[in-house]
């Protein structure tokens, strides 16, 4: 036995299919929008001005960025905006907010950009950190001033050469054209100097040298003050090369023997130096090699009496010296 349905269809309003279409597209439309304020709005944007091309752009101050906070940046409340400039006093950093408010101005006078993008690397995390953090919004305060970032200055040795130095010398050589064809001669002195001027005063000691005069011998010795001063028209940081000059004023003596009256005579000796040095320049122990030519304000010869002079001694003379210098400074 079978059982008749019965039923009836009515086809739905216009109105109803329209408010379902509606409805729909609402949908659709609050997914979107949904979807676009999920998204956030970019935590940082770098503009590179001209002159600053490569300095770093948005991804490599993000690197930079995330190797100093140690995490990927996310969940910063602020955006901020970097523009890196370059005008006549160097290039320049400038940090705002996205809604224009400039917080810093960082300015590095170097040629290369890498000191500024560390230096606005640091201030973006330091920066974020404080908006990341949980303390009440501070009052914005009033713009500060620009930060200038500065490479360190080169720092120059310190040099002893303005310095004032006390020395002492000693030293001997070889005196020629004065007593002899070449005698021994010992010197020694004390001075002072500052920068490329120097001065000492000492002494120079020749001692007795025989001259043969037949039928006998005549001895000659010299002693001698010494003053003089020198200045360094090159000096290095090891050696200095110095032009000096001075007096030399002492006393000649002579002595005959093997004579029938046998006398000894002492006569003054002035000469004028002209003196070039090589010389160590480092405080403590050091040395000192001259040459001088030695021009006698007047000749002295000894002569005897029937028989002849007993050295005749040159126009210019000259002295070879090696000294041990020791310097202290004052």
């Amino acid at each position: 036995m079978r059982d008749n349905l019965r039923g009836s269809y009515a086809p739905e309003p216009a109105a109803m299919l329209d408010f379902r279409k509606s409805a729909g597209s609402l949908c659709v439309l609050c997914a979107l929008l949904g979807e676009a304020q999920a998204q956030e709005e970019p935590t940082l944007s770098v503009t590179r001005d001209a002159g600053a091309e490569h300095c770093s752009d948005t991804s490599a101050l993000l690197a930079r960025l995330e190797k100093i906070r140690g995490r990927p940046e996310a969940g910063a409340t602020t955006a901020y905006h970097v523009t890196f400039s370059r005008d006549r006093r160097g290039l320049s950093a400038s940090i705002r907010t996205s809604q224009g408010t400039s917080f810093r101005v960082l300015r590095d006078r170097g040629p290369g950009c890498a000191a500024l993008e560390q230096a606005t690397a640091v201030t973006l995390a330091l920066l974020l950190d404080s908006d990341s953090s949980e303390t009440p919004e501070p009052v914005p305060a009033p713009q500060p001033e620009p930060v200038v970032v500065d490479r360190p200055p080169v720092v120059s040795p310190v040099r002893t050469s303005s310095a004032v130095t006390a020395t002492l010398s000693l030293g001997g050589g070889g005196l020629t054209g004065v007593l002899a064809p070449i005698a021994p001669a010992f010197m020694g002195d004390v001075g002072i100097g500052v920068a490329r001027f120097r001065t000492s005063i000492g002494a120079l000691w020749v001692p007795a040298q025989t001259s043969e005069l037949a039928p006998g011998s005549v001895r000659q010795s010299l002693l001698s003050g010494v003053a003089r001063t020198c200045l360094a028209p090159v000096r290095g940081s090891y050696l200095r090369l110095d032009v000096c000059s001075g007096i030399y004023a002492g006393i000649l003596n002579g002595q005959g023997r093997g004579y029938t009256r046998n006398e000894s005579v002492a006569t003054p000796w002035l000469a004028l130096p002209f003196e070039l040095t090589l010389a160590s320049v480092s405080p403590g122990l050091g040395w000192e090699l001259g040459a001088t030519a030695l021009v006698p304000l007047r000749r002295h010869q000894f002569s005897v009496d029937g028989v002849g002079v007993s050295y005749e001694s040159l126009p210019v003379g000259s002295l070879l010296t090696l000294r041990i210098v020791g310097r202290w400074l004052l």
